[in-house]
């Protein structure tokens, strides 16, 4: 599934492994999911997550959503 980068979510950026597919010319980041990350690489995908903000357009990271 191919997806813009300011289009994945939190939760989904922390759960799967994305790997950039932006073509030349594209005037915003495409991402592929991938397989689903371990649980060293979702922590330090929690990490990363702010540092791509500015790319995504957001100014304050996103509140974690817990559904039961």
């Amino acid at each position: 599934m191919d997806k813009p980068l300011s289009q994945i979510t939190r939760n989904e950026w922390i759960a799967f492994q994305w790997l950039d597919v932006t073509q030349m010319g594209d005037a915003e980041r495409f991402m592929q999911r991938g397989f689903a990350r371990t649980p060293d690489e979702a922590y330090q995908a929690m990490m990363e997550w702010e540092e791509t903000a500015e790319e995504r357009g957001v100014e304050e990271p996103e509140e974690e959503v817990i559904v039961q």
